[in-house]
């Protein structure tokens, strides 16, 4: 994908979000050059059903502030072993995307699954009609979502339908040929004459709120906010974040923690939002990279086990580490927050301190079980009526809490810090050495790229940036604090990218992975200082005799 003349941008409306399985990612993985501007973003998760990929859509067309979307789905559920497979669901899954991208005005094109060769020993038993069926519901009825269709078989098959075997060595996976040939045909569509941005049509002042409630109504997933006991929510147990399962309590482990600590285990638990689970492996997550570090520096037998929750706010983070956590025999624990706590009441449940949208679950439970009226137990319940019920619920609830005003600006940050004093005490009480991190933002970078200036409007950043300034202030007094300072510590880590000229957030707080090592660095070396830190008197009598001798 050649950069034209005269720097003139490829796809002017971009980002393009190319989004898809095994065939995205290996196209892109072979074609870095193609993908390495911020017009073009490379989402492809080899084994990825469709189902998984409808779930995680809205999302990402969110977080890359994608105007295009490039896609490429249905071959991993036919040729994966996925149980079940059948066209109607691969169908369902990509009419629910093909919805998604109408609805957020994102142009988009749907290529035809790719064809395979019969004869591979690698599709022996599957289900390949399914490929068949599926291009040909493609062909007929994306143009009723305002998508294009990509046929790939007049480039890609033989005349009886197979892979021509010039694009794959194996009769499955496209070689480099077969995937300049795919590229060819998404050029040719991307690049055609009259494709421009889809703008939205004018609307009323509350037209946009409830379209913006709307976009927000679809981070709603259960899978990654569970309903649980006494922490409102968490993962749910089997399913995947980005292709990675969830364990059988709802976190991102491999296997689910014992409570029976193994002999000479070093355990370090990582309590925190977002920013801890994200990765895409377990091994690139923050609490992933901790223990790398922390075993690459001698201490070989710690095991460091994320129990990030996304969109935890601190005080769930609190009861999660008292409800469940310190009753594991935890070594040290490191708790990751500040941002969610600020941007949660702005745009979702606007009360201070309330976990993320509690409100919808209240107003539903009110909803269907009020034995004072009769009609709960009589009215259906549409998706429009679903959603006018809540979008009227939180506007009386915005009108009630004073939404925006100085003084509900004083109270989140009021909450915040009741829960902070809370795990304080949690971690003197428990003799449990904590180390509680005001996570980094991009409001404290000084050299922000073009991505990083457009993460969000200027009135919410004005707003996180005097809020921040707050608990920056609070972090700083929490640090200096007796009596808990010896098995409590309070760190500052928000300005930690200030003078990091590359390119480092993609959000407000969310980074990529150099910075995500650089922060898991930082949080190594303090991990440290505090497993070295003497307990108890006898500790530090015996440290300060070894030292004289």
């Amino acid at each position: 994908m050649s950069a034209p003349a005269g720097d003139r941008p490829l796809f002017p409306f971009g980002p393009i979000l190319f989004f898809g399985d095994s065939v995205t990612a290996s196209w892109t993985a072979q074609m870095p050059q193609a993908f390495s501007g911020p017009q073009t973003v490379a989402r492809g998760i080899p084994g990825q059903a469709t189902r998984d990929m409808a779930r995680r859509l809205r999302s990402e067309i969110a977080l890359y502030g994608a105007r295009g979307l490039h896609l490429i789905c249905g071959r991993d559920d036919i040729l994966g072993g996925h149980p079940g497979v059948t066209r109607d669901g691969i169908v369902a899954d990509i009419r629910a995307m093909l919805s998604d991208t109408r609805d957020l005005y994102v142009r988009s094109w749907v290529g035809s699954i790719p064809p395979v060769d019969p004869a591979s020993p690698a599709v022996a038993g599957r289900s390949l009609g399914l490929i068949a069926e599926v291009n040909a519901w493609l062909r007929d009825h994306v143009h009723e979502y305002g998508a294009g269709f990509i046929d790939h078989d007049p480039v890609l098959a033989t005349e009886t339908g197979a892979l021509k075997p010039a694009f794959s060595d194996d009769g499955v996976t496209l070689n480099a040929a077969g995937n300049e040939a795919l590229q060819a045909a998404m050029l040719a569509a991307l690049t055609a004459p009259g494709v421009d941005q889809i703008w939205p049509p004018p609307e009323s002042e509350d037209a946009a709120r409830r379209r913006k409630f709307l976009h927000h109504f679809g981070y709603l997933d259960s899978n990654t906010r569970h309903p649980s006991p006494y922490i409102q929510f968490a993962g749910k147990p089997g399913a995947s974040h980005y292709g990675v399962p969830f364990d059988a309590q709802g976190f991102l482990n491999a296997t689910a923690i014992t409570a029976n600590k193994p002999p000479g285990e070093t355990r370090i638990f990582v309590v925190g939002d977002s920013t801890t689970i994200d990765g895409g492996t377990l091994a690139n997550t923050l609490p992933g990279r901790l223990e790398r570090l922390l075993r690459a520096q001698g201490r070989t037998r710690a095991k460091v086990y994320n129990f990030g929750v996304m969109s935890s706010c601190l005080t769930q983070m609190t009861h999660l580490i008292w409800s469940k956590l310190v009753g594991y025999q935890p070594d040290a624990i490191v708790v990751v927050s500040g941002s969610t706590d600020l941007f949660q009441p702005w745009t979702y449940d606007p009360r201070p301190g309330y976990p993320y949208n509690a409100f919808i679950t209240e107003r539903l439970y009110d909803h269907f079980f009020d034995t004072h009226d009769p009609r709960a137990r009589e009215d259906g319940l549409s998706y429009d009526a679903l959603v006018t019920l809540i979008y009227e619920e939180l506007k009386r609830l915005r009108a009630e809490v004073g939404w925006q005003t100085p003084g509900w600006e004083d109270a989140i940050v009021h909450h915040y810090r009741l829960a902070a004093h809370r795990l304080t005490k949690l971690s003197h009480d428990h003799a449990v050495p904590m180390v509680s991190v005001l996570q980094p933002t991009v409001l404290r970078k000084r050299h922000l790229t073009e991505v990083e200036r457009n993460v969000a409007s200027g009135a919410f950043l004005a707003y996180l940036d005097r809020q921040y300034g707050k608990l920056e202030a609070f972090t700083a007094e929490l640090a200096a604090r007796r009596p808990y300072r010896s098995t409590f510590t309070a760190i500052d880590l928000s300005g930690l990218f200030r003078d990091r000229e590359a390119g480092t957030f993609y959000d407000i707080v969310h980074y990529d992975d150099p910075a995500r090592e650089i922060v898991a660095a930082r949080l190594a070396a303090e991990v440290i200082r505090v497993l070295d830190r003497p307990r108890t008197p006898f500790d530090r009598v015996r440290r300060w005799l070894g030292g004289r001798r």
